[in-house]
C-alpha cells in the first residue's frame, strides 16, 4: 500500500504503493520500475491490531518515526484481528506498508501483556470523510528477514536490517527512486 498514507475517501487520494484503494494501476504506472517496486510480502496471520485510532493532523503527514509514535495514536485493540479477513480487502487484512523495516516490533500493552501490533487509523469503508493511515509491518517467521515479491515477478529475501530509506523507496511506485542493491 506504500509508506503510510493509504486512502482519503473524501478526495479519492491514494497511497504511494503498487496497490491502491478503489482504483487500479497498470505496470506503466510503476515509474520507479517493476524491479524497484514491492508487490507482496510474507505476513503473519492473527496479528494483534490497533484500529480506528487517531489520525495525523494533516493529510499527507510524514510517516511516524518510531513504533511508539504509532501506538500513541491509540485505537481499539483486537488481539487476533490482522491478516485474517483478506476478503474484505482492507489494508490491515491483506496489505502491508513500509512505515518500518521488516519484522519491526510495534509494542502495545493491554491487560499487562505486551503485544506486537499493526495499526490502522481507520478501516477503509467505515467513514466517508476520515483518511486512512496504516503501519502494517511486513512480518515473517524467518530468522533475520522475509521474502518479498517485486512487481517484476522476482522474489527476494530482505533482511530486517535494510535501511529504512531503501525499504520505503521500494514501497513506492513513482517516487523517482532507483534502488540498485538491497
Amino acid at each position: 500500500m506504500g509508506t503510510w498514507f493509504v486512502y482519503a475517501p473524501a478526495t479519492g487520494a491514494t497511497g504511494d504503493g503498487a496497490f491502491v484503494m478503489n482504483g487500479r494501476l497498470r505496470l506503466t504506472d510503476l515509474t520507479d520500475g517493476t524491479s524497484n517496486t514491492l508487490a507482496m510480502s510474507e505476513g503473519k496471520t492473527f496479528t494483534p491490531v490497533l484500529r480506528d485510532g487517531g489520525n495525523p493532523s494533516a493529510v499527507g503527514a510524514a510517516a511516524p518515526a518510531t513504533p511508539a509514535d504509532v501506538v500513541a495514536y491509540g485505537g481499539t485493540f483486537r488481539v487476533d484481528g490482522g491478516h485474517v479477513e483478506w476478503v474484505d480487502a482492507r489494508s490491515i487484512q491483506s496489505c502491508f506498508t513500509t512505515t518500518f523495516p521488516p519484522n519491526t516490533r510495534v509494542p502495545f500493552t493491554s491487560g499487562g501483556v505486551t503485544y506486537d501490533v499493526d495499526f490502522t487509523s481507520r478501516r477503509e469503508g467505515k467513514t466517508a470523510t476520515l483518511p486512512t493511515y496504516a503501519a502494517v509491518t511486513a512480518r515473517s517467521f524467518h530468522t533475520g528477514g522475509l521474502n518479498v515479491l517485486l512487481a517484476d515477478g522476482s522474489v527476494r529475501f530482505v533482511t530486517n536490517q535494510i535501511q529504512l530509506a531503501i525499504w520505503q523507496a521500494l514501497g513506492t511506485r513513482a517516487g523517482g527512486e532507483v534502488v540498485s542493491d538491497f
